[in-house]
């Protein structure tokens, strides 16, 4: 008896969501191997991911890439239902609601800079002077916002990762902050993986980002949406299917 209503629950569920229509989610086109385009279509690990959750959970699911200015400011407007992947902060809770109970992917973030133009960094004490590149909409976190805004570091932002990594060889910048895989995966595509290298210390180790839903988007079924989706992604990682996916486009998984 219970199983049949979990079964008939689940119909219902589906059925509710086919009738908002898909759901429109937005990636970071410049968020390799992650978030990309090839060939015109939106993919990376973040978006082969979300799909196949968006199978199991039974929902019709359209993702599109914009720059990350872009996909912060839709999901603030309602203009999206939501995004992949954010770090969690308390100023995007106001407008996003996070899939917390199952990350989908974790970032480890560092100070890249030319090779032979490494200097000490332990503490952000370390960058008094120092132009650092961000892309904007990056967050990294409390500290370095606070070390920003106490005018410690002296920050330039870019608008995607060729711009930064240009910035830093052409002397704009002294270091830019990036994401390991993210930026290895850019310079390799560059062919730059021997001119750029990065600091020891971490501005951020593990830190996971989520997929999110828009607070102002208009849909009736966002608490059910969040529960399928975290479901499915939760199945995922224990049974093997997300490493499968990331191995497609990083070794290390």
């Amino acid at each position: 008896m219970k199983k049949c209503l979990f079964a008939c629950l689940l119909v219902l569920f589906a059925v509710s969501a086919r009738a908002e229509g898909p759901l429109h989610l937005l990636a970071d086109r410049d968020f390799a191997p992650y978030s990309m385009v090839i060939d015109g279509e939106p993919t990376g690990i973040d978006v082969d991911v979300f799909n196949e959750a968006a199978r199991r959970a039974k929902i019709d699911v359209n993702i599109e890439t914009k720059p990350l200015e872009t996909v912060l400011q839709m999901v603030q407007e309602g203009s999206c239902d939501g995004a992949l992947a954010l770090f969690r902060s308390p100023d995007r809770e106001r407008y996003a609601l996070f899939m917390e109970a199952t990350p989908i992917h974790f970032s480890d973030y560092v100070l890249f800079t030319k090779v032979g133009d490494r200097f000490p960094f332990a503490s952000y004490q370390d960058l008094s002077g120092k132009v650092i590149g961000l892309v904007t909409g990056l967050d990294l976190g409390p500290d370095f916002a606070a070390a920003r805004e106490q005018g410690k570091i002296i920050v330039k932002e870019y608008p995607d990762q060729p711009a930064i990594i240009a910035g830093l060889l052409g002397g704009e910048i002294d270091a830019f902050a990036g994401n390991i895989d993210v930026t290895y995966y850019q310079l390799k595509a560059m062919g730059l993986t021997s001119s750029v290298v990065y600091l020891d210390h971490k501005l951020l180790t593990g830190r996971p980002s989520y997929a999110v839903l828009s607070r102002a988007a208009k849909r009736e079924d966002k608490v059910e949406i969040i529960q399928a989706l975290e479901k499915a992604i939760d199945q995922m990682t224990k049974d093997g299917t997300y490493n499968k996916i990331a191995r497609r486009y990083l070794l290390r998984f």
